[in-house]
């Protein structure tokens, strides 16, 4: 009992001076909170506030915290010419409040987006706003700007390998898996593991497909790391302690376990696909060659389906699903130039 109440006191202690040590990076810029229908969700604007020109970052998940998005080498440049908002949507990170079950819907979360919008309009006196949604961020960005009225206070949307229709989307990912663990049998790497994994991933019922790969999302997940969906390759980029660089190193990671609880992910409400349509704001879609996790024919698709008359297609060769962390300078050029053309 004793040597578990000295772990406990020196995790504590680690935990406390990591984030003293890291605290610094949290002091600069404007801290407030949005509350809308029982959500009391964090915002933080820093960067060039007097640029008049704010990104707002759109998180995926849903569930991941946006609030360590700062620590990355592209938004560190990008800050230096723009203001950065860092939002934490209901049910992720360092949000708070009490916010229903039924209230984890797509609409919610834009009606949610909406709000923060208004809100900065009318914080910093009407500046130019781009949106950046990266993974589900696509996805609800994309949801927010299927009404004309919303695109009016939007200067361009930037769509970083975007989710569309979440049970299609998963589709592509475990058949991207499964493509990629052929590969390694037919190489004659762990040929016994992969073999596995591939049977038990025929068992899986196509029709529910989100609900049981939920209920074995870290072998899911640990089978598309090994294959790299996420990050191309991780030899090659710097290691970022995320939990131990953010306000609350431990515990805001465990905020988002109730959208995995009360979000039905397969609804076919989680399908914007039909809206890229009414999109007409100028738009920058992004995809990393080598994703995974939202495979590149989706960020085609996106830009196919798009009416904007100035969208603008990029695919990053050296990424998977983090090109911001990937390939940094090439990422905050390519957002810089877009930013610059429709401020």
């Amino acid at each position: 009992m004793k040597k578990i109440i000295f772990i406990f006191i020196i995790v504590l202690v680690f935990c406390s001076c990591a984030h003293l040590s890291v605290n610094k990076n949290f002091r600069d810029g404007d801290y407030f909170y949005l509350e809308n229908n029982g959500a009391t969700m964090p915002v933080w604007a820093k960067g060039n506030i007097q640029s008049n020109t704010f990104i707002i970052f759109i998180g995926g998940g849903p569930g991941y915290s946006s609030m360590d998005i700062p620590l990355y080498p592209a938004f560190g440049k990008l800050q230096n010419d723009y203001a950065l908002v860092c939002w934490d949507q209901r049910g992720c990170g360092l949000s708070q409040g009490n916010a229903k079950p039924d209230s984890y819907t797509l609409g919610q979360f834009a009606e949610d987006l909406g709000k923060l919008v208004v809100l900065i309009r009318h914080k910093y006196n009407s500046p130019a706003i781009f949106l950046m949604g990266h993974s589900w961020g696509g996805m609800l960005g994309t949801a927010y700007l299927m009404n004309p009225t919303n695109q009016t206070h939007i200067s361009g949307w930037i769509d970083v390998s975007g989710a569309k229709n979440v049970k299609r989307d998963m589709l592509f990912f475990v058949e991207w898996v499964i493509g990629k663990a052929e590969e390694q049998i037919n190489l004659g790497i762990d040929t016994d593991y992969w073999e596995k994994e591939l049977a038990w991933y025929y068992t899986i019922n196509i029709d529910n497909i989100n609900n049981e790969l939920g209920k074995n999302d870290n072998r899911h997940s640990s089978n598309a790391a090994k294959l790299n969906a996420y990050i191309h390759d991780p030899s090659s980029v710097p290691e970022i302690a995320v939990g131990l660089n953010s306000p609350f190193p431990l515990f805001h990671f465990l905020n988002s376990l109730s959208i995995g609880r009360n979000m039905d992910f397969n609804s076919s409400d989680l399908n914007v696909v039909p809206g890229l349509e009414n999109i007409r704001i100028p738009s920058l879609i992004l995809g990393g060659r080598h994703d995974g996790n939202i495979p590149i024919k989706i960020a085609y698709e996106t830009h196919e389906k798009s009416s904007s008359e100035n969208k603008h297609f990029y695919i990053f060769e050296n990424s998977a699903h983090m090109s911001f962390y990937e390939e940094p300078d090439l990422f905050a050029e390519k957002v810089r130039t877009f930013i610059e053309k429709y401020r």
